[in-house]
C-alpha cells in the first residue's frame, strides 16, 4: 500500500493548487502512473472547468499507455452530468484498468456511484488511500455535505 500512498500524496499536493478557486466544488488532484512512472497529472482548477482526472488524462503524451496505467485521484470520480460530463465515463472510455481513490465523495449525486460504475465495468478500484488526509483537505466540502452546515472557524480574543 505504500506505493499507493506515495502517489496519493502527489494528488494531495496537486489538489492544493485549487485552493480558493474551486468553490463550491472540492479541491482534487489526479496522477496517472505507468510502470511506476508518472505519465500524467492534473488538478481541478476552477468550478465549471475540467476536473482533475480530465486534466491528468489530457496531459498524457502517449495515450496508448492509459490501457495499462493506474489513475490516482484524491476524491471519487464523479458519475453525474453537472457543468462537466462524468469523469467515470472518461476513465471507462480511455480503458484505464486500475483506479486508486483517496476517499468517497459525500455529494449525494456521486456518493459511491462513481466507484460502483467503475467496478461494474470490470475495473480494479482501491478506495481509502490516505483517506483522512483527503477528507481534511476538503473539510469545508465534507462538513457541508455530511453535516448540512458550513465549516466554521472561530477566532476569539479575550483579556483577563
Amino acid at each position: 500500500m505504500k506505493i499507493h500512498e506515495k502517489y496519493m500524496q502527489r494528488c494531495l499536493l496537486l489538489a492544493e493548487n485549487g485552493f480558493g478557486t474551486t468553490y463550491p466544488n472540492p479541491m482534487v488532484g489526479s496522477v496517472i502512473v505507468h510502470n511506476d512512472r508518472i505519465i500524467g497529472e492534473g488538478w481541478h482548477r476552477k468550478a465549471g472547468e475540467p476536473h482533475a482526472e480530465v486534466r491528468a488524462v489530457r496531459s498524457v503524451k502517449h495515450p496508448e499507455l492509459l490501457k495499462e496505467a493506474t489513475l490516482y485521484v484524491s476524491l471519487e470520480p464523479c458519475s453525474h452530468f453537472g457543468k462537466t460530463p462524468p469523469c467515470s465515463d472518461l476513465i471507462l472510455e480511455k480503458e484505464i484498468p486500475n483506479i486508486v481513490v483517496g476517499t468517497v465523495d459525500p455529494f449525494a449525486a456521486v456518493a459511491g456511484k462513481g466507484i460502483q460504475k467503475l467496478r461494474e465495468a470490470g475495473r480494479t478500484v482501491v478506495v481509502g488511500v490516505l483517506e483522512r488526509e483527503c477528507q481534511e483537505l476538503n473539510r469545508r466540502f465534507f462538513t457541508f455535505h455530511n453535516k448540512k452546515r458550513p465549516y466554521i472557524i472561530l477566532k476569539w480574543a479575550q483579556t483577563a
